[in-house]
């Protein structure tokens, strides 16, 4: 293949995404919108959040707040590659556009890792990890397959118990750093 049919190859790639926007947006809203399914996955976006800011430990908050971001931006990356390589879904969405979810992952995961980081601080950060990564894997995604909000289609949930995991401890370690002191 030459550069320029490479490129013409990526101009008919991208074509096709936007006829996937296109076929996701019409379904939200002539399928989904205001159904039970797609309150919940607001409800999911929002709650969390405000559970945070109302429970969130004030004077360690930037910190805490600063390593959820770095899960998220994890989360995201590893989901678009997920996604795009059909190894799961998320047939019921808030915001009609075809690779997007915030429900879970930039919304429950983050915040029940910053809150996991601030109860009992000197706890194990294995134990922690192991714990976020079976609610995560093995109770969140089920639940969240039951009620159509993720679909499983050539994954084992034992990945995303190790990349939540992983994902958790790095977060975890992140908040330690020392370098959370003030710019001069």
């Amino acid at each position: 293949m030459t550069y320029q049919e490479g490129l013409k190859q990526i101009d008919q790639a991208s074509q096709k995404i936007v006829e996937a926007n296109q076929l996701t947006m019409e379904a939200v809203n002539h399928a989904f919108l205001f159904t039970w399914q797609w309150w919940i996955a607001l409800a999911m976006i929002i709650i969390p959040w405000v559970i945070w800011f109302v429970f969130r430990d004030r004077k360690s908050s930037a910190r805490i707040f600063a390593a959820g971001l770095l899960l998220m931006v994890l989360s995201e990356v590893l989901d678009i590659v997920g996604v795009g390589l059909g190894k799961w879904a998320y047939p019921v969405k808030v915001i009609p556009i075809a690779t997007v979810s915030f429900s879970f992952r930039l919304s429950m995961l983050p915040v029940f890792a910053m809150l996991l980081m601030q109860i009992k601080p000197k706890l194990n950060p294995f134990i922690k990890a192991i714990i976020f990564g079976v609610f995560g894997a093995y109770i969140g995604l089920p639940l969240l397959g039951v009620i159509d909000l993720y679909k499983k289609i050539d994954w084992s949930l034992h990945y995303s118990f190790i990349l939540l995991t992983i994902m958790y401890l790095l977060s975890h370690w992140f908040s330690r750093r020392k370098s959370f002191h003030a710019i001069e």
